[in-house]
């Protein structure tokens, strides 16, 4: 079991890497629109502490960019973004 610390500490980190890495909407210079996409943070940790593969990691935002947020493509960053959330460190379960 994870630590609530831990877990809060890595749900920051992933909270970092969607608003500088993955930021589909562009809004990452807006200091006051920092929550913009914490709503999507309990999916990622859950996929990342499950160790789901990046391929559905990539799908998964994929889908969040395009049903959820209606945007035409997207995926520009989304590679970024995986490389990125792989480099938190998780603990050893």
């Amino acid at each position: 079991m994870i630590d609530k610390y831990e877990s809060r500490k890595i749900r920051g980190e992933i909270r970092n890497v969607l608003m500088d890495v993955w930021d589909p909407i562009g809004i990452r210079s807006l200091t006051t629109r920092r929550d913009e996409y914490d709503g999507y943070i309990w999916t990622v940790y859950e996929m990342l502490i499950a160790g789901r593969s990046d391929e559905e990691i990539l799908e998964r935002l994929l889908w969040i960019e395009r049903e959820r947020m209606g945007l035409p493509s997207g995926g520009s960053t989304i590679k970024r973004t995986i490389t990125a959330l792989r480099a938190i460190k998780l603990p050893q379960l």
